[in-house]
C-alpha cells in the first residue's frame, strides 16, 4: 500500500468513528443496546437449556444423577431448579417430569421475550437511524447550500448527487444492519467462549486452533477490497454525472445527431463501474467459502473428539449438544467478520467521501463581527479591485468604478472580458482579490452574506425556473408575498398576460427548469422575482438576450420607473438597452479602456462608437463598413 492510499485510510477510519456520532447522540440508542445485550444473552441460554433437556431425559431413562451442562448450563440450573421443585410440590409431579417441563417451558419463555425485545429493538433502532441519515443528509446538503461558487466550480454534479445519495445510503445500510450486529457479535463470542471453555477445554482449543486462519482470511480480504470499494463510489459518481449531462443537454445531444457518442460514453462509465463490481465480487467469492469451509473442519473436529469424550464418559451427550450449538453461535461471529469488515470498509468509504463536502472550506463567509445592513442608500465603489480564480491568472485588474446611488451603470464588452466577474463580486459570490469593494462606505467583506443579498436582485442570461407555480417562482425568497404584489410585479416584467391566459393562471405548474415556457417568458418571470424583492442594488447580465426588440422596448420601459430609485448594474450586448445609462463601461480582457456617458464615448473614435454604429448598421440591414 503506498502512501496515499494509507493517508486515505487514515481519514476514513477518522471519518467513520465521526460517523458514529449522529447515532450516540440519541438517548434511544442506549435502550437499543440494553437490548440487544440482553436478547443476546438470552439466546445463549438456549443451547443450555436443549443440552439440559437431552441430559435429563437421559438421566431418567439410565437411572443416574443428572449434571447440569456447564458454563451457562450451572447459572440457568440454579434459577430453575427451586422453580421445578415448586412445580413438583403444587401439581404433585415427580421431580424428573417437572424438572423436564421446566426446562421444556423455559425455551418458550426465552423465544417469547427474545421476540419482545426484538420488536422494540428494530422499532428504536428505525427511529434513531433513520435519524442519523436525516441529520448527516442535512448538514450534507447545508454544506453545500453554503458552498462559494469557487466550490462548483471544480466539482461534477454527479459526483455530488452520488456522495448525496448512495454514500448517505450506504452509511444509513451500516447504521440498520451492522451496528447492532457488531454489539451483538462481541458479546456472543464471548459468552459462547466463555461456555465452551466450561464444558470443555481440550475440545475448545482443538476448534479454536482454526479461528485465526478465519482472522487472517477476513484481514486479507479487509486489505484487498477496500481500493475496490472506494473506486465503486467514485465511478459511480462517474455515471451518474454521465448521465446527468446527457438529460441536462439531450436537445443539444440529439441537435447535433451525437446519440451513438454519448451512449458509447455511458456505456464505457458503466463497463468501467461493471469491471470493478465483478473484480470485488470474485474477492468476496472467494474468501466468503474459505471461511465456510474452515467452520466445516471445525464441526467434524467436534463431532470426532466429542464422541470419543462420550464413550470415555467425560463428557454428557446434552454437553457435546450444548458445545456444538455453541459453537455454531461461534461460527456465525467468524462467518460474519468478512461481511462486517465489508460494511464497515464501505462505511468508512463514504463517511470520508460525504466528511469531505461537508467540511469543505467556504471561500465567502462571514466575519465574526460581520455588520447586518438593514436599510441600505445603494452607493457601490470599486476601488482598484483585481481578481482572480485560481489564484495567479487575473481575471480583472485595477478596475476602479463609482455608482451612485439610483444611478445605472452599463457595463460593456467582449465574452472572456469580465463583465460578469464584476457583476459576481457585487453579491460576493467571489471575493476579491486585490483592493475593496464598498457598499455605502462599508467594505463588502465586513458585512453578513444574507444581509447584503437581501438588497441585490439578480436577473441572469440563463434564467433559472423551478418545477413549481408560475407564483411560487415569482415569489421566490419573498415569504408571505400577497398575490396582488405577484401581479404587479408580472405586470411591470409585462408576463402577467401571459400568466392569466392560461387556465390555472398564477397556480400553473411549469416543468423542471421552466421547459414549458419560452426562453424569452422564463427571464421576464426571473424579472418579475426580482421586482418583487424591490432591491436597492438591481443587476441584469443580459437579461433581455432572449426577447424580441418589440418585449425589450417594453420591459426597459417597465424598468425605467424603477432605476431611478435603486443602483443599476446593466450588461448586454445590445446597445440600445444602455444608451441611457448614467455610465458606460467598456471592458476588455479585464480592464476598463472606455468610461463616460453614451454622448462622450459616442464622441470618441473608440471600441464604444464602432460597437454602435455597427449595430444600428446592422438593425437597418446596411452593410457593415470596414
Amino acid at each position: 500500500m503506498n502512501r496515499q492510499e494509507k493517508k486515505g485510510r487514515k481519514v476514513s477510519s477518522k471519518s467513520f468513528w465521526r460517523s458514529l456520532r449522529y447515532v450516540t447522540q440519541y438517548w434511544q440508542l442506549k435502550v437499543v443496546v440494553t437490548l440487544v445485550v440482553l436478547n443476546t444473552i438470552l439466546t445463549m441460554f438456549s443451547p443450555s437449556i436443549i443440552g439440559s433437556i437431552i441430559d435429563v431425559v437421559k438421566s431418567v431413562a439410565s437411572g443416574t444423577e443428572f449434571i447440569p451442562t456447564r458454563g451457562m448450563g450451572v447459572i440457568l440450573y440454579g434459577i430453575l431448579e427451586p422453580l421445578a421443585n415448586w412445580t413438583s410440590q403444587t401439581l404433585s409431579w415427580d421431580i424428573d417430569t417437572a424438572t423436564l417441563g421446566v426446562f421444556a417451558f423455559s425455551l418458550i419463555f426465552v423465544a417469547a421475550f427474545t421476540s419482545l425485545f426484538s420488536y422494540i429493538q428494530r422499532y428504536l433502532s428505525a427511529f434513531v437511524y433513520q435519524g442519523a441519515e436525516y441529520n448527516i443528509r442535512n448538514d450534507l446538503y447545508n454544506s453545500l447550500l453554503e458552498q462559494s461558487f469557487s466550490f462548483y466550480d471544480q466539482q461534477r454534479t454527479g459526483q455530488l448527487m452520488a456522495r448525496a445519495t448512495t454514500d448517505i445510503g450506504q452509511l444509513s445500510r451500516f447504521y440498520r444492519m451492522s451496528f447492532s450486529m457488531i454489539i451483538s457479535t462481541l458479546l456472543t463470542a464471548i459468552l459462547v467462549l466463555y461456555n465452551v471453555f466450561s464444558i470443555s477445554f481440550p475440545l475448545t482449543m482443538l476448534y479454536l486452533v482454526l479461528v485465526p486462519l478465519t482472522m487472517v482470511s477476513a484481514y486479507v480480504y479487509s486489505k484487498k477490497v477496500r481500493p475496490f470499494w472506494a473506486r465503486t463510489r467514485q465511478q459511480f459518481g462517474d455515471i451518474t454525472s454521465v448521465l446527468q449531462e446527457n438529460l441536462m443537454g439531450l436537445r443539444v445531444v440529439r441537435g447535433f445527431a451525437m446519440e451513438s457518442y454519448e451512449e458509447q460514453k455511458l456505456s464505457d462509465a458503466c463497463m468501467t463501474y461493471f469491471d470493478t463490481r465483478v473484480a470485488t465480487a470474485r474477492i468476496r467469492g472467494l474468501y466468503g467459502p474459505i471461511g465456510t469451509f474452515l467452520t466445516s473442519i471445525g464441526t467434524v473436529l467436534i463431532i470426532y473428539y466429542g464422541g470419543i469424550q462420550i464413550m470415555n464418559n467425560a463428557m454428557t451427550v446434552g454437553s457435546l449438544v450444548a458445545f456444538y450449538f455453541y459453537v455454531q453461535r461461534l461460527g456465525r461471529p467468524i462467518r460474519m467478520i468478512s461481511m462486517m469488515t465489508s460494511n464497515i470498509q464501505q462505511a468508512a468509504t463514504a463517511a470520508d467521501r460525504i466528511f469531505e463536502i461537508i467540511d469543505a472550506e467556504v471561500d465567502v463567509s462571514d466575519k465574526e463581527d460581520a455588520i447586518e445592513l438593514r436599510e441600505i442608500e445603494g452607493r457601490l465603489v470599486f476601488e482598484n479591485v483585481g481578481f482572480s480564480y485560481d489564484g495567479e491568472n487575473m481575471v480583472l485588474k485595477d478596475i476602479d468604478i463609482i455608482a451612485e446611488p439610483g444611478k445605472t451603470i452599463a457595463i460593456l464588452g467582449a465574452t472572456g472580458s469580465g463583465k460578469s466577474t464584476i457583476i459576481n463580486l457585487i453579491p460576493r459570490f467571489y471575493d476579491i482579490t486585490q483592493g475593496r469593494i464598498t457598499i455605502d462606505g462599508v467594505d463588502l467583506r465586513d458585512v453578513a452574506i444574507k444581509s447584503l443579498r437581501s438588497h441585490i436582485g439578480i436577473v441572469r442570461q440563463d434564467p433559472f425556473i423551478f418545477s413549481t407555480t408560475l407564483r411560487e417562482n415569482i415569489a421566490f425568497g419573498m415569504e408571505d408575498a400577497r398575490l396582488e404584489d405577484i401581479r404587479a410585479a408580472a405586470a411591470r416584467a409585462n408576463i402577467a398576460d401571459f400568466i392569466e391566459s392560461l387556465p390555472d393562471g398564477y397556480d400553473t405548474t411549469v416543468g423542471e427548469r421552466g421547459v414549458t415556457v419560452s426562453g424569452g417568458q422564463k427571464q421576464r418571470l426571473v424579472i418579475a422575482r426580482a421586482l418583487l424583492k424591490n432591491p436597492k442594488i438591481l443587476i441584469l447580465d443580459d437579461s433581455t438576450s432572449s426577447v424580441d426588440t418589440e418585449t425589450e422596448f417594453e420591459i426597459q420601459r417597465a424598468l425605467k420607473e424603477l432605476f431611478e430609485d435603486r443602483t443599476t448594474f446593466i450588461i448586454t450586448q445590445r446597445l440600445s438597452s444602455v444608451k441611457d445609462a448614467d455610465y458606460i463601461i467598456v471592458l476588455e480582457d479585464g480592464v476598463i479602456v472606455e468610461e463616460g456617458s453614451h454622448d462622450e464615448l459616442m464622441a470618441e473614435d473608440g471600441i464604444y462608437r464602432k460597437l454602435y454604429q455597427t449595430q444600428i448598421a446592422e438593425a437597418r440591414g446596411e452593410e457593415v463598413a470596414q
